[in-house]
């Protein structure tokens, strides 16, 4: 009887290795060791590298390693034509080589040929077959952006060809350096133009790709920002057929950007852009709810506090439209909301701050802490509030402050430069509390 437990044991230990083993296979397999040795792989099979840059923390990260990473057509493909290569980018050792690709955010995506040049750069989660567009293209199985261009250039007036193009050219202009950057985006920025100029013209701009292709490169000419704005609140039922409510939100943050553009500069002009929020974009407005305010109510107080702070350095007008704003985002209101207002105090009016501005400040942080989720910010807030405590001489709730911000830092994994820097700027604050209490 113990001869055949045993034997049914083992069997289902081999079963599970080799189930095991077999889901493994169905996925990428990725080179175990460094990147110089993954490159020299690479030399050796004639391969280009694929190089999944990941940071330790990064959600985006771990979900397209355990769901688009393990999937069979995408293991099959870059098993056969790359060597695999994960890298944590903030490791010591890494962080050159991330510097070297220009390494920012996270998950960054790169192609690289065997010599160590960039060939396919993404920035970003992409879907599986985003992910092997990406690689095809970059084998030559698919056009490249080199073929394309050729192709542009031959038949420039081919708006198919143009699409395929701007599509592929954010990727493209991330592997570029120097004086080839600047030509590729001067280039680049031109085709955009008069592609937007003749789709508008003809009617066939509302589709998805070329909603990615606005989102992806326009931005950079505010008055070419403002056409697009209008074009697509012009055609607004159309346009959230084609790709959904994304259209009405770009409306929305275009205008917004627009006005806290101008509230900054002190410009009385955004009540311009404020109107529009209940007349020409009300329809676009319209897709934000909240439960007890409109979205043209939140503006008025919003925008209006930060033109108060910005324009005259008007603290206490500043203090009663946020607090209404906040008031009337009610259960809406989140960490965000009140850290910003609390930001917003600090930016605008630094050292003309009053005990009872602080202490208002200190308000606003105290119910964005608790709930914040992302830990730069709410190490952010926590400095903050210890700074304000340390303006109003109550040293010991500063110290605590700074104390809980240090100990934030070291949940910040293998960001060493960050948690370094952060700790550094959070030990200097509590150095100078004892010199203050002397």
């Amino acid at each position: 009887m113990r001869y055949i437990k045993y034997v049914t044991f083992v069997v289902v230990a081999l079963l599970s290795i080799a189930i095991g083993s077999a889901q493994e296979a169905t996925g990428i397999r990725f080179f175990k060791g460094s990147f110089a040795e993954a490159q020299a792989e690479a030399q050796r099979q004639g391969k280009p590298l694929f190089v999944d840059f990941y940071a330790t923390w990064c959600v985006p990260c771990k979900k397209m390693e355990k769901t688009i990473f393990t999937q069979p057509e995408v293991g099959a493909f870059f098993n056969a034509k790359f060597i695999n290569l994960q890298l944590d980018a903030e490791a010591p050792e890494n962080v050159e080589i991330a510097k070297k690709y220009k390494i920012e955010a996270f998950p960054t995506l790169g192609i690289i040929a065997s010599d160590g040049k960039a060939i396919q750069i993404n920035v970003g989660f992409m879907k599986a077959d985003e992910l092997l567009e990406m690689a095809k293209t970059a084998v030559g199985e698919v056009k490249g952006f080199d073929d394309l261009y050729k192709e542009y250039r031959a038949h420039p007036n081919d708006l198919k060809i143009q699409q395929e193009l701007l599509t592929m050219a954010p990727r493209f202009l991330t592997t570029q350096d120097g004086m080839d950057a600047e030509k590729w985006v001067v280039r680049v920025r031109k085709i955009y133009k008069e592609y937007l100029s003749k789709k508008m013209a003809d009617g066939s701009l509302i589709n998805k790709k070329d909603y990615l292709i606005i989102s992806n490169l326009g931005g950079d000419d505010a008055d070419e920002v403002a056409r697009v704005v209008e074009y697509i609140n012009a055609h607004l039922d159309e346009w959230i057929a084609a790709v959904g409510e994304p259209a009405a939100y770009y409306v929305i943050e275009k205008n917004d950007e627009r006005m806290l553009e101008l509230v900054k500069k002190g410009d009385e002009s955004y009540k311009t852009y404020l109107e529009k929020i209940r007349t020409d974009y009300k329809k676009a407005y319209d897709v934000i709810k909240f439960k007890k305010v409109t979205p043209y109510q939140k503006s008025v107080d919003y925008y209006g506090a930060l033109y108060a702070i910005y324009k005259s350095k008007d603290v206490a007008r500043y203090i009663q439209l946020m607090s209404s704003y906040l008031d009337g985002l009610g259960e809406d209101a989140n960490a965000a909301d009140y850290g910003i207002a609390a930001q917003s105090l600090y930016n605008a009016a630094g050292n003309k701050l009053t005990p009872a501005d602080h202490k208002q400040a200190i308000a606003w942080l105290q119910k964005a802490i608790p709930s914040e989720t992302v830990l730069m910010n709410k190490i952010n807030f926590l400095v903050m509030a210890g700074d304000s405590y340390r303006e109003l001489k109550d040293y010991k709730q500063a110290r605590e402050y700074y104390n809980q911000a240090y100990g934030e830092s070291l949940l910040m994994g293998d960001a060493e430069q960050a948690q370094q820097m952060i700790q550094a700027s959070v030990v200097y604050k509590l150095s100078t509390l004892e010199l203050l209490e002397k």
